[in-house]
């Protein structure tokens, strides 16, 4: 469910959404509620939270090795 096309794909929506994490958290004091917006941007990007991100992961990381490891009988029973 949380698993993306690719891992790629996968770590650059984690690096994105801990930039705008990191912007929300160290200028809340000068931007005040404005801050919440990159907040938001974050948990856009983590589709959740980052646990939920970090669950998606290594969904990814394992369906892509369970995609290798088949050799095309692997979805027949």
């Amino acid at each position: 469910m949380l698993t993306s096309s690719s891992v790629a794909s996968h770590i650059v929506r984690g690096v994105v959404g801990a930039g705008l994490l990191s912007i929300a958290l160290l200028y809340s004091s000068s931007l005040g509620w404005w801050a919440a917006i990159p907040a938001v941007g974050a948990l856009l990007c983590f589709r959740g939270c980052p646990m939920c991100w970090t669950a998606g992961l290594i969904e990814s990381v394992l369906d892509r090795k369970a995609k290798k490891s088949c050799d095309g009988s692997c979805g027949e029973g």
